[in-house]
């Protein structure tokens, strides 16, 4: 919901009260009515609200009703469709109660065409869904005008997101996002799949070419021709690893994979059962809060290799002292006795290269295996990069 008062009610300085009854002005006996006529108080049972369990929209008296109306019609889009419902026929109830049934409808169907009419003035930028035809005609859905509209979009993108391609899937989950940050939506059911969708975060590069070289070989007896573009193009990535690298090279790789996907009806084995990851799960899989999770959890050393810090940690001292020296095991050790798994994290990645080998070999002896090794260490971007190039838009 909205900092906007949802009714009058809670309209303390009667700011939107003003503005909507000098849009849809006040039936004589709404003018007439006293204060407690048209508000109530907190004496009032929760039976009187058409939203009860809130306590929004009382309907004690016909100027109540009216004017719960006015701002219910209003403020209707910040409800889910269940909840709005109800709330519209328990006003409509009352309504019939007092006699006002007409004067009612009437006054939902004016705030309702005004309401539609300002929608039409809003940018396309409140819109997740924006197509237009070749003749310029233009068709915009699942608006984003407060939280529970974005919450919506979210809701429904993540189960409709394959019947669109991957540069409009791309703009779909971004708009979400914003939207989500600005009204302070809870999408957090869908954020990890809005940021791999709006391409906010990265990958090795050797993820990138083996998911090009998968899909190849999954159509190599239908396409070879596509299969072997696909082989050539993984070949190519593997010789200019940097401009692999580059975010806006990967985001139209994306869509390049989303057309392949299509053409060769891959795109039917996104589901689990089927396998197959789409592009961008690939492709953008490292985002910044998987790599904020994984620079937690880990240590990186100047040699490449990256070591769980749940393993390190649990190294003899004495074992760090001989082969580090006792500078290093006093700087990461608690009292001395045992290793500090915040101090590793601080001053392993520090090391120079020489103390990094030898860490290494440490590790080696100890029989610690590293979670990324040096080969495919040179595929990665240094992890210290990953929290401003995750967030990065091309």
């Amino acid at each position: 919901m909205t900092n906007t008062p949802l009714d009058h009610t809670q309209d303390v300085s009667d700011r939107e009260t003003h503005r909507l009854t000098t849009l849809f002005p006040r039936p004589e006996f709404v003018k007439s009515a006293s204060r407690e006529r048209t508000h109530g108080d907190d004496t009032l049972p929760r039976h009187v609200y058409a939203d009860a369990h809130n306590k929004l929209y009382p309907c004690h008296s016909a100027a109540a009703t009216w004017l719960s109306a006015l701002f219910f019609t209003d403020k209707r889009a910040n409800f889910d469709e269940k909840t709005a419902a109800a709330i519209h026929d328990r006003i409509l109830a009352a309504a019939e109660y007092f006699g006002i049934f007409d004067t009612i409808v009437d006054l939902q169907e004016k705030v309702a065409a005004a309401g539609q009419t300002d929608m039409e003035k809003l940018s396309d930028d409140y819109f997740a869904i924006v197509w237009e035809s070749e003749l310029g005609q233009k068709e915009r859905m699942w608006p984003l005008r407060n939280a529970t509209e974005v919450k919506f979009a979210a809701q429904h993108f993540a189960t409709y997101r394959d019947d669109f391609c991957y540069d409009d899937r791309r703009c779909i989950a971004e708009k979400i996002l914003v939207k989500s940050a600005a009204y302070g939506a809870d999408v957090s059911d869908h954020v990890d799949m809005l940021n791999v969708t709006a391409a906010h975060g990265l990958c090795a590069l050797k993820v990138a070419t083996d998911m090009l070289r998968k899909r190849a070989t999954l159509v190599w007896r239908k396409n070879k021709t596509a299969a072997t573009e696909l082989f050539n193009l993984a070949d190519a990535m593997d010789k200019n690893p940097e401009n692999a690298k580059a975010h806006t090279t990967r985001v139209k790789l994306a869509a390049a994979v989303d057309e392949f996907d299509r053409v060769n009806h891959l795109n039917r084995l996104y589901s689990e059962a089927g396998g197959l990851q789409r592009p961008e799960e690939v492709l953008f899989a490292i985002t910044e809060k998987t790599a904020a999770d994984f620079m937690a959890e880990n240590v990186e050393t100047t040699t490449g290799n990256v070591y769980a810090l749940a393993d390190v940690e649990k190294l003899a001292v004495d074992d760090v002292r001989n082969w580090l020296g006792d500078d290093f095991a006093d700087a990461v050790t608690a009292g001395g006795l045992l290793l500090d798994r915040e101090k590793l994290a601080a001053i392993v990645p520090t090391l120079d290269r020489g103390m990094a080998a030898m860490f290494d070999r440490l590790m080696q002896e100890k029989k610690v295996a590293a979670v990324v090794q040096t080969k495919e260490a040179e595929s990665l971007l240094p992890l210290t990069t990953l929290f401003s190039l995750a967030a990065q838009k091309s």
